[in-house]
């Protein structure tokens, strides 16, 4: 498990899912919770950068580390996060890191909303 030091910043999670109704339009239904406090640590993509003519493109996602606790998926909104941080990002994807005997903590991939 990842040591409770290295978790030095706090988010929101919003979970969201979809109910398996559509409304009035034809767009699935959507409820949303909040978990605000999470535990975390953001983490900058690194040495994943491409130079183009036209200027910088980053090829890896900024990303956010939780306890194996945390019930976070693709599609979530993280927010509320520290200064460098503080925008609200969507799940991309989310992967395990083991441990030499369990899961040691998920990974999210974050892509910038706002």
């Amino acid at each position: 498990m990842i040591p409770p030091a290295l978790l030095i910043h706090t988010c929101s999670v919003t979970h969201r899912e979809d109910t398996g109704e559509v409304d009035a339009y034809g767009v699935p239904v959507v409820t949303t919770t909040t978990q605000t406090g999470v535990k975390c640590r953001f983490v900058a993509p690194k040495g994943d950068l491409k130079v183009l003519e036209s200027g910088e493109h980053v090829t890896a996602l900024p990303g956010v580390l939780f306890p194996p606790t945390v019930a976070v998926t693709e599609r979530d909104v993280v927010s509320d996060g520290p200064l460098g941080f503080d925008k609200t990002y969507t799940v991309k994807s989310v992967k395990a890191v083991y441990g030499p005997t369990s899961i040691s903590h998920l990974k999210a991939e974050l892509e910038a909303v706002t």
